[in-house]
């Protein structure tokens, strides 16, 4: 082996170890029960990657990220049962305890339900709440009891912006509008509880980027994770990279969160902190905000 290869090689560990080193909080992780996934075959994604094979599957992978990539928090969210699930097998105190829910009343969890449940800390972040794929908005009546409790127990919120999967208001979300998805959407909810801590999911998707980040001006208190965009196909990539740039130009970075929405595929977490590690214009202490500081500040962690 040459000199210069020597070196090369010693730098190259160098930096692998100093990126396997950063602290990541993934604020957006799915969980899910074995009849979540049925007797179907595995889905593919956007470039022909089989999804996990079933939720035994899914979680056992899951974790083998959250240990490669050090990611120390994770927010889970699904039906309850799989959360609690998640919890149950968690020993290394990572999962933040969430729920899916896309319409008021899901699981048959009513208002005085939903807060016995966060005074049992069964739900630590109310998310991913995701009206749109219901027909509502955040801003609808009937999510207001939720939305009290989660003010009065400084529970934060983490809300689905941007669209679904395409073709998905024709075979099971046929209530879902893309209209219903838009950031600005949710203003009501800021005015209405100022003191409630919300983050947009997807970051107002490849529908409303722009509307996010005026939210974002105009409310300081408003986050966002990156979600999905990170890695489900080259278009969305497209818009995340013109949002965080001009994000940045804003000076808004410091509230911006990574999250994976990692669905049945796990490698999407490698694959999204690849992607973002990729972008040359965020510094490397930006890149430490988005994968750590941020959301450290948002969920009021100690570091």
């Amino acid at each position: 082996m040459n000199k210069r290869l020597i070196i090369f090689s010693a730098l190259l560990l160098q930096f692998l170890l100093a990126q396997s080193q950063t602290k990541i909080i993934d604020m957006h992780i799915h969980s899910y029960t074995e009849s979540d996934f049925g007797g179907r075959k595995p889905a593919t994604d956007h470039y022909g990657n089989k999804g996990a094979v079933n939720a035994a599957a899914h979680l056992s992978a899951t974790f083998a990220a959250f240990k490669k990539f050090n990611i120390v928090k994770a927010v889970v969210s699904g039906n309850p049962e799989s959360v609690e699930n998640w919890a149950a097998n968690d020993n290394g105190h990572i999962v933040i305890k969430g729920i899916l829910m896309f319409a008021p009343g899901d699981y048959g969890i009513d208002s005085i339900k939903f807060e016995q449940m966060i005074k049992d800390k069964k739900i630590e972040v109310f998310g991913e709440v995701a009206p749109y794929y219901s027909g509502t908005t955040l801003s609808d009546s009937a999510w207001q009891p939720y939305l009290r409790i989660c003010e009065k127990y400084d529970i934060p919120v983490g809300v689905h912006t941007g669209g679904g999967d395409p073709g998905g208001t024709y075979f099971w979300s046929p209530k879902a509008r893309l209209r219903l998805s838009d950031p600005y959407l949710i203003e009501d909810v800021l005015v209405r509880y100022p003191k409630l801590r919300i983050y947009l999911m997807h970051a107002g998707g490849e529908d409303w980027p722009e509307h996010a980040i005026r939210m974002m001006a105009y409310y300081p208190q408003l986050y966002i994770d990156l979600a999905v965009m990170l890695w489900v196909e080259p278009n969305t990539q497209r818009y995340i990279k013109g949002l965080l740039k001009n994000i940045k130009e804003a000076g808004y970075l410091n509230r911006v969160m990574f999250g994976s929405d990692q669905m049945i595929w796990p490698d999407a977490i490698e694959r999204s902190i690849r992607f973002l590690n990729s972008l040359p214009f965020l510094t490397k202490k930006d890149k430490e905000d988005i994968l750590y500081n941020n959301a450290v500040r948002f969920l009021k962690l100690k570091k």
